[in-house]
Parts: structure tokens; sequence; C-alpha cells
């Protein structure tokens, strides 16, 4: 297979950079948000059919996977197009930390996103991870671009505005500044009627502070943020139920993962029941033959 030149490489990233079949999650990558994926998902994106439509529009730009006489996959194929990838610096390898792996790279546990930390070998394996170091510019990126132009030049305009536009201005603004002056009195509000709950719970942690709109500074919606209308302690924040959901998914897949091994302990026990009526049941059927021998010897 010839190797494409570097725009031919752009634009296969191009094509798979946000491929759907690649299930990217979001990693820390050197303190940045970045997107990575396993190995086995790239090979399953170049077995699209985005991909493919491709590779029979335009064999010269996308190189084919399939094997031109069966038709099948070819993982040799695959690899040499990622091994390519990673040459042209467009993939990079990396290695997703464990909590007891930070301290050593001297990094913080983020509860969102895991850490990630380059590696100097890329080792084609189904579970091994990578990493996007090309960003396209997508038309959302452009549209922002205008969208932040056209507002300077309209600020820049405002004399300019019919005195109609200039009055709605003024409301808008005048809104804006109740509703920041709502939002200082809404949370001083809520902290004195904390901190004077404090002589009925005493301090209890399994209480806590009496707190109204428990989830205001919650990183959740608008409306939210305002449900329930009160609570005692965390136990009422978005945060809190979302960590105690987080613990029950995670004591649920335990006590699966205990449930499987229990039955393959069951059904090891079995088979080795089953082994042993077997071996009985041949020790049975050799006895009487064993007897007729000593009865001739005596």
């Amino acid at each position: 297979m010839s190797q494409p030149g570097q725009p031919a490489v752009l634009e296969i990233a191009k094509v798979l950079r946000r491929h759907k079949e690649l299930k990217q999650r979001k990693g820390l990558f050197q303190n940045n948000q970045t997107d990575f994926f396993r190995y086995k998902r790239f090979l399953r994106a170049l077995t699209s059919k985005e991909y493919l439509t491709k590779t029979s529009n335009q064999p010269d730009t996308f190189p084919s996977v399939q094997d031109p006489e069966t038709h099948e996959f070819d993982e040799n194929k695959a690899k040499q197009i990622f091994i390519m990838l990673i040459s042209n610096q467009i993939i990079v390898p990396v290695k997703k930390l464990h909590t007891n792996e930070l301290k050593e790279h001297d990094l913080k546990p983020n509860k969102d996103f895991p850490h990630l930390i380059a590696t100097d070998k890329a080792i084609l394996q189904p579970n091994e991870y990578y990493i996007w170091n090309y960003n396209p510019k997508t038309i959302w990126d452009y549209l922002m671009v205008w969208g932040v132009i056209l507002t300077i030049l309209a600020l820049v305009c405002y004399p300019l505005w019919p005195l109609s536009m200039r009055r709605g201005t003024y409301y808008i603004s005048l809104a804006a500044l109740w509703f920041i002056i709502a939002f200082f009195v809404i949370a001083i509000i809520r902290l004195c009627i904390a901190i004077l709950s404090y002589p009925f719970t005493r301090g209890d942690k399994s209480v806590g502070l009496f707190w109204i709109f428990p989830n205001f500074f919650e990183d959740c919606g608008i409306v939210d943020s305002f449900k329930p209308l009160y609570g005692f302690g965390d136990l009422e924040t978005y945060s809190y139920q979302k960590k105690m959901k987080r613990a029950k998914k995670r004591q649920q897949r335990r006590e699966a993962a205990a449930k499987k091994n229990h039955r393959k302990e069951e059904d090891e026990d079995v088979e080795k029941i089953e082994e042993v009526k077997e071996s009985v049941a041949s020790g049975a059927s050799t006895k009487p033959i064993l007897e007729d021998v000593d009865d001739e010897h005596m």
C-alpha cells in the first residue's frame, strides 16, 4: 500500500476525528481536556460505512482496509493507516493513570476526567489508549467567530442605533443588573440562615446546616438550582446525589461480578461432583471383575 501524502493524511483524520464508532471520552492531557479512544474502536471506525464509501469513491486518498480478493477486513492494512497517523503526529499514544499513580506524576485526582500521559511506544493492542493531536474547525467555530465580529461592530455603531433599539438595550441592561443583585441577595440570605441554624443542628455532620436552595451553586441547570426549596447539609445537593448514584452503580457492578463468580464456582463444583460420580461408577463396574480374578487364584 502506497503511503498517502500529508493532505491525504489530514483528510483521513478529518473523516475519523469525530466518528461515532470511536466512542471517545474526555480526559485531561497536560491539564487540558482532550478526546481519547481505544485502538479497537479505531479499527471499527475503519470498517464503518462512511469510511468504506470514501475508499470506493477516492481510493487514492483513502486507503482500503479490505482484502482485494475476499473483500474481508484486513487488519494489517488498518495497522498501516494507524501507524501512518502516528508517524505524522496526528494520533498520540497515551496511558490512563490510576489514582495510585497520580502522585508519581504530581497530579491531583479529578472526579470528572481521568488523567492521561504520553508514552514512548505505541502498542497496537485492542485496549490501548490514544488521543488526537488534530482538531479541525467546525461550522460552529466559524459561526462563533462571525458572531463575535458582528457583536463588536454593533456595539461600535451604538450611537447610530435608532432610539427604540437604544431604549430596549437600556431595559435589558437594567434587567441584567437586577438579576445580578438578586443573585447576591439570595446568596447572602441563604448563608445567614445557614449560620443561624448552626445552634439547632449543633454541628451534627449527619444532619448538616439548614440551607435554602441547596443546589444554588451546584453545576446543574438554572431550574434545578432552585430545587428543592430547602434541605439539610449536602443530602439534597446535586453533586451528592450524583456521587451516591455512582456509588450505587459501582456496588451493583460488584454484586453482579460476585454473583457471576459464585455461579462459576457452583458450575465448577457440579462438574467435580459429576467427575466423582463417573469415577465411582467406573470403579463399581470393575469391582466384580477383580473379585472373579481373586476367586480363580484361590
